[in-house]
């Protein structure tokens, strides 16, 4: 069994199965209300905005119809970045955007006023080396006074997996935790998914991401879980994890 890595987790979300699923849901489930609400709060319309990790639209896409018309929709996976480009043609929508590294972003410095990275997709990229690098570019291509809007699982919000994580730290103190992850809180997903497509999720908690943040020199301006936020319907909770946390940095 092999761990993670940047080209298998690309793969992963390259299937056939993830691309109709995630380009259904530029319509089917558009913004999240929280996601209107915190975008509307930290960003102007005028701003200049890096959607990183865009997909294959739902954030651009439906912030570009709602008046965000500066922004560049950016993505490792060239088949997201395709679909992204024919449905705005296809809609006559004027959006940029382009496949990249977000380790090692195509931008001078100081380029962006706002940077998003939504559906907790920061935490889906494999290793905490390759985390860091890229919330190291986002900081640089940032101008100053510049905000970074993300999200990120909670794994000690709520319930539902108490009894997993206190169980997985057991593993982990013990030596016999899945030997393809790299540290506590990283997670198969899907659990039966094969090496050569191998994905993970590092589910942290509130501690975990201030220490990350703190590897720059971001300041943190406010952080809430989504229920806090707003009350999602029916199709958002079934689409993502309620333990989503939003948190909103500046440079």
């Amino acid at each position: 069994m092999k761990p993670a890595t940047i080209e298998t987790t690309k793969k992963y979300y390259e299937t056939d199965k993830n691309i109709a699923h995630y380009g259904e849901a530029i319509e089917k489930v558009g913004l999240w209300e929280s996601e209107k609400i915190m975008f509307e709060k930290h960003i102007d319309k005028s701003d200049r905005i890096l959607d990183l990790g865009c997909g294959t639209g739902r954030t651009t896409i439906n912030l570009f119809r709602i008046g965000y018309t500066n922004i560049l929709g950016f993505d490792l996976s060239e088949k997201f970045i395709e679909f992204a480009k024919n449905y705005s043609h296809k809609h006559n929508f004027a959006i940029e955007f382009m496949q990249g590294d977000g380790r090692r972003l195509p931008f001078e410095d100081n380029s962006f006023d706002k940077v998003i990275f939504s559906f907790n997709g920061l935490m889906c990229i494999p290793e905490q080396k390759n985390r860091d690098m890229v919330l190291a570019e986002v900081y640089r291509v940032l101008k100053i006074g510049g905000k970074f809007i993300f999200t990120a699982h909670n794994r000690d919000y709520g319930d539902k997996y108490a009894r997993f994580w206190i169980e997985e730290k057991e593993r982990w103190d013990s030596g016999t935790q899945d030997s393809r992850l790299e540290k506590f809180g990283d997670t198969n997903f899907p659990k039966d998914t094969p090496d050569e497509i191998q994905n993970i999720v590092h589910i942290t908690n509130i501690d975990g991401i201030k220490e990350f943040i703190a590897k720059t020199n971001f300041k943190i301006i406010e952080y809430a879980v989504r229920p806090d936020i707003a009350d999602e319907n029916d199709i958002v909770k079934d689409f993502s994890s309620c333990s989503t946390t939003f948190w909103v940095v500046e440079k």
